[in-house]
């Protein structure tokens, strides 16, 4: 079993790091990766990066959640009145991951069996196993690649590479994701400035915050969902990318924000203490006024121009050359 549980957790690091490399070459080179599989498929099976080829893994996350409560709740139902053994824990746990695995290994057994059936087999063979990859690099890295990713971009959008991160999503999705404002980013910006001034209060209040933001939140989201519902067809890709680049740059946004004000305020706080114990300048705080001493990088600081020496008296008295 340890052997196992070993060999588990090494197939585990493996498949993080290939995931999380095939999708930043997704990012980087998505042109390159489509032209691959296109060429090795005959024709063209991948025209731009659409999230329908993270269906099951999508499905599968939220069967996996709904199983995992239902496997909590029988465990605290059936172990009521007295304390699980590791081997019924097992049990419960491997029931609830069963159950979780049958939609996705139907759903591969329906794709292997439509690739036999299918007039270009090569082709629908080919699209299997992009889908695969695609799912498996979203799987292993891809949230870590989007969370990175968000930060980049609200960073590099206030510098002279502000086109990068647009360009790239142009080349994935074949629209314009990116908005030619960053006004929204004050939303971020706000969310930010509330979290760190919550921390000053009491519970009560933290938690009167934490509710008004999850509230705003989900309310954001709930308006992009009509956004897009509401749109014409042709228009419903666009928003879905661009809304889901604005949520994730405003949380980035937000983020970035309650770092900076909590190191402003260590600084600050470092600042004073230093100044109370009279240690701001160190050595090169002079109480004395010697309009013989330099105090320049290059020439030094604190010499002397008579004596061409470091003052003795530059702490403790006055020039006496004056």
């Amino acid at each position: 079993m340890e052997i196992l549980i070993v060999l588990l957790a090494l197939l585990s690091q493996i498949l993080g790091l290939c995931g999380f490399v095939f999708s930043c070459l997704l990012f980087l080179r998505f042109g390159k990766i489509k032209s691959w599989f296109n060429k090795k498929a005959g024709t063209e099976i991948v025209s731009s990066f659409s999230f329908r080829s993270l269906r099951t893994l999508i499905i599968t996350g939220v069967l996996g959640f709904i199983m995992m409560m239902a496997g909590l709740l029988s465990g605290a139902l059936l172990f009521m009145d007295e304390t699980p053994a590791d081997t019924q824990l097992y049990w419960v746990a491997g029931i609830c991951v069963a159950l979780t695995l049958v939609y996705p290994v139907w759903r591969i057994v329906c794709r292997i069996l439509s690739c036999g059936r299918a007039e270009n087999k090569k082709a629908e063979t080919w699209r299997l196993f992009y889908d695969i990859a695609v799912n498996l690099a979203a799987l292993c890295g891809g949230l870590l690649v989007l969370v990175v990713l968000s930060f980049v971009a609200v960073i590099l959008s206030f510098t002279k590479w502000s086109n990068f991160v647009p360009n790239r999503l142009y080349e994935m999705s074949g629209v314009d994701v990116v908005p030619e404002s960053k006004s929204y980013y004050w939303v971020g910006a706000v969310l930010g400035v509330v979290a760190v001034f919550s921390q000053w209060l009491g519970s009560d209040s933290q938690d009167m915050i934490g509710w008004l933001v999850g509230i705003s939140a989900l309310a954001l989201i709930g308006y992009a969902l009509y956004q897009i519902r509401s749109a014409v067809p042709e228009d419903r890709k666009r928003l879905m990318w661009r809304w889901g680049y604005m949520i994730l740059t405003t949380y980035a946004v937000f983020t970035i924000t309650w770092i900076l004000i909590f190191v402003a305020i260590a600084l600050l706080i470092l600042y004073v203490v230093l100044a109370a114990t009279g240690n701001t300048g160190g050595k090169d705080k002079y109480k004395v006024t010697c309009d013989n001493l330099t105090d320049d990088v290059i020439n030094g600081r604190g010499i002397c121009k008579i004596t061409n020496s470091r003052c003795k008296m530059r702490d403790t008295g006055v020039c006496p050359y004056n």
